[in-house]
């Protein structure tokens, strides 16, 4: 990595130092100390490395997939850094291949990842986590397919999936049904409206021995197909909702999670078993929390379960995503669990 250094004596700073405001941060100071913080995790496949301004640089994310870089820029201003950032992952870290995304670019427009160093990975490679394996991708979008922010919510999943008949709505790569099927879920259908991400969840539950459930994976509108089981009286006894914050269509309708999660609710209650397990899941940042556990508890109010509900917090975000108290664009993730008696 070159190192470009200015040794013009006319442009030495005059400035007393009791006249500086600030220092500019030890960029190879920082992401080892980030470094540091993350070895409890270890050996973990997929995890965040650094997080904005909790590790010292505001507007900077970098997430590792194995030895690759995901480094996000969510302010212009971070970009001074680059050379050094992409020198220290190197250096310190032994990192293989770097990749970046500009979010601060028409952030939520689609956009994909641009390779900045080293070897580029294949357009698919495997990340590691608990005994499962699971299909990433540079090449696809702003996301490698893998949500890395989600790490305990599979761990409880993993644990409460046993003999349930799992339904996994807007299921996008897959992950959670490969989760809930090495957890020993009875059955898992996966529903997405998306032909292209329920290829890549189909190859995700076949590479991990779900050859079975690969074949229940359908390009389906997530409330239409609930409202089709409904009908039926089909009922499952684990229903994961993770929608986007935003999406092109639900039941022919523009979707909003702050204005359409209701729906969602309102649908899955039908078709949850006595006993049944939701999951409601929101990453929108704009949704606050108080007003997202508020209209769940309406929703459940207003069904009215014959045998009642409880509905209880799901855990924080993983440690290596920890943020300032009261930051909600970087404790964005909700998640709740509706259990249904």
């Amino acid at each position: 990595m070159k190192r470009r250094f200015n040794n013009n004596s006319d442009h030495i700073l005059k400035t007393p130092p009791r006249a500086l405001t600030k220092t500019a941060p030890d960029i190879h100071a920082l992401i080892s100390a980030a470094h540091e913080k993350r070895l409890p995790l270890m050996p973990i496949g997929a995890y965040r490395l650094f997080n904005s301004e909790y590790d010292g640089l505001k507007g900077l994310v970098i997430d590792i997939y194995n030895d690759s870089a995901a480094v996000s820029w969510y302010l212009e201003s971070a970009l001074s850094k680059k050379e050094k950032i992409i020198d220290a992952l190197v250096s310190k870290l032994g990192i293989a291949s770097v990749y970046e995304l500009y979010r601060f670019k028409s952030p939520g427009a689609p956009q994909n990842y641009n390779h900045i160093y080293g070897a580029k990975m294949e357009e698919f490679f495997t990340v590691r986590e608990r005994s499962a394996r699971f299909l990433c991708s540079y090449a696809h979008g702003q996301n490698t397919g893998f949500f890395i922010d989600n790490r305990a919510n599979r761990d409880i999943l993993f644990k409460t999936a046993a003999g349930r008949k799992t339904l996994n709505l807007f299921s996008y790569t897959g992950v959670l049904s490969v989760v809930a099927a090495a957890g020993g879920a009875g059955e898992v259908v996966s529903v997405d409206i998306s032909p292209a991400y329920n290829r890549w969840a189909r190859k995700n539950l076949e590479l991990n021995g779900f050859g079975e459930f690969a074949q229940k994976v359908l390009d389906f509108d997530a409330l239409d197909y609930m409202n089709f089981c409904a009908k039926k009286n089909k009922k499952f006894d684990l229903v994961i909702l993770d929608p986007p914050p935003f999406a092109a269509r639900l039941a022919g309708k523009a979707f909003s999670a702050r204005k359409d999660y209701r729906r969602l609710i309102d649908a899955a209650l039908k078709i949850a078993s006595k006993g049944a397990v939701i999951l409601a899941l929101c990453n929108m940042a704009e949704f606050d929390r108080r007003d997202f556990a508020g209209m769940l508890n309406e929703a459940v109010q207003e069904a009215g379960p014959a045998g009642g509900f409880k509905i209880a917090a799901g855990p924080p975000m993983p440690t290596d995503f920890k943020c300032a108290p009261g930051d909600k664009k970087l404790n964005y993730l909700k998640n709740y669990y509706i259990n249904v008696y």
